[in-house]
Formats: C-alpha cells, structure tokens, sequence
C-alpha cells in the first residue's frame, strides 16, 4: 500500500492509504499550510508548532484541542484544528478563522481576521488551565495592539515603524543573502513603482493557479488576464525573489522536478512557497535527510 509523507508545523508522519486517499490528504495539507503561513505572517515567526491542550473548559465540561500556534515574544498567535470525518487525516483547519492572539504577561486578548485586520476578542467558552492559555476574568478593553494601531485597523505588512519579519526581511539566510533580499528590494520596488511584495504576488499565483486540475503540467497552463504561461510565471517569481540557480536546484531536489514546466498545478503552491522562504526549503531539506 502506498504511503504518504506529510508535515504539519513542527510535526511529520506518514501514512498509508490509496492514491486517492493520498491525495485527498495533499489537498487537506495545502490548507492546513495557508493556515501556518497566515500565522507566520502575523507573528513573524519563523516555525509553526502543532499544540494539544489538554483539560480545557466548555460548558459541557472540560475537553481538548488540537492547535496551530506560533510565538512571538509574549504573544500566541493560535488556530484551532477540527476534527472531521470527511479526509482520510479527520483533520482541518480553518484557515480563513480569526487568528486568536494571546498576550501570557497581561492577559489580554484579541483577533486577527483574513484580512489582517485586528479587532477585539470575543468571550470564549473554552478556557485553558495552563499558564500558557488565557486566564478567567482578565479586561483587555485597554490592551494597545502590536505595533500601537488602534483596533479594526489592517496590520501593515510593511514600511516605518514596523520590524520586518524574517521573511520580508530576506528570503535567503540573512540580509546580505547571496540568494538576494527578495522582502527589502520589494518594499523599494513598491515604495517606487506600486509592485506588489514577493508575499503579495506568491498568493496571486497561488489562486490563480488554483482554478486548473491538480494535474494539469505548468506548461499547458496559462493564469492571469494576459493568459501567461504558468511555468514562466514560476521563473519570473523567482527572479522577483532574487533566487539564484544554486537555490532553485535545492527547490527541484525536494519538490522532485527537473524543470518548472512538468510541474503539475498542484504542487505549484508548495513550490512557491519554497522560493519564496529559505526557512521553508531547509525544514524539507532536513526532514528529507532525515
């Protein structure tokens, strides 16, 4: 029976199953990754870590639950995983939920939408016991939200008065990357010109990529007004990354391709976002290793 690898946050299994079960579980996958790259790009962190709260309190009685959660500093950045009898995983996440954010010193809470808008928390009926989970009872009407920006105003992905996040600070290793510094040279790029950052133009790609079969090759399959070919598009972003070969043959290796043309759409996703974040490709390069 064939087996599947699969890695969510900072956990990777395998499983067995039929193709077909496989790829359902790929499918699953996928969103559970835009849901980790929505919090690594609240938090700025750069891993993702899978979470099992235990003896949580509901009105039913206590209970618990599977996350999603990233840190920065004192801050969680949480997304709950549900449970379901629909894949073959029996989980998913709600990548399009609020992103709840939980500050452990102050105890104060709020929400980050879709969007990236934050607004204020609601009353939740699950409660944690630990130290690591909200407290009963804690106000958090006079809590300022990162960065000093009142509520329900859009967290700014970029310019002054906000620390980069390592990934809009450079793909590559540091700054100075010999791979290039795709987050700065486009924040240049779109203070000069209006072009969007790397991130911006990764989720084009990504939906509109997204409306062709999974196993339509990249060279049959054009996106965009323009109707450009989806291939030449993969290249193009990553000379937008400042990617150079030495770094896309380490993509090819564990994506398993020779050329950005035979790959099928729906491994475009996860191909990009190798380009796009190093910290990405070396967790891969790691567990492939492994």
């Amino acid at each position: 029976m064939p087996t599947g690898r699969f890695t969510i946050g900072d956990l990777t299994f395998e499983l067995d199953g039929s193709l077909k079960e496989l790829a359902h579980c790929q499918a699953i996958i996928r969103e559970i990754n835009q849901a980790e790259y929505r919090l690594q790009r609240a938090s700025g962190a750069d891993e993702v870590k899978v979470i099992y709260d235990q003896d949580l309190e509901g009105e039913r009685g206590t209970f618990d639950k599977m996350r999603l959660r990233a840190y920065d500093g004192a801050l969680n950045y949480t997304l709950d995983i549900g449970t379901t009898d629909n894949n073959p995983l029996g989980i998913y996440v709600g990548y399009d939920k609020n992103i709840e954010v939980y500050n452990r010193e102050t105890g104060q809470t709020w929400e980050i939408t879709p969007d990236g808008d934050e607004v204020e928390g609601q009353n939740r009926s699950a409660r944690s016991k630990g130290q690591d989970e909200k407290p009963h009872g804690k106000p958090h009407g006079d809590r300022q939200p990162r960065g000093g920006s009142p509520p329900d105003k859009r967290r700014q992905t970029a310019g002054p008065g906000r620390q980069a996040s390592p990934e809009e600070a450079a793909p590559g290793s540091s700054a100075t990357s010999s791979s290039g510094s795709a987050g700065q040279s486009a924040a240049a790029r779109q203070a000069a010109t209006g072009t969007p950052e790397p991130e911006e133009a990764m989720n084009m790609l990504i939906k509109q990529a997204s409306v062709h079969p999974d196993q339509q090759l990249a060279e049959n399959t054009t996106i965009g007004k323009k109707e450009e070919p989806l291939d030449e598009k993969i290249r193009g972003f990553a000379k937008f990354c400042g990617r150079n070969r030495e770094y896309l043959r380490r993509v090819q290796a564990v994506q398993g391709f020779e050329d950005a043309s035979k790959l099928q759409v729906g491994e475009v996703e996860e191909t990009l976002r190798l380009i796009f974040s190093e910290q990405r490709l070396r967790k891969r390069e790691k567990n492939a290793s492994g």
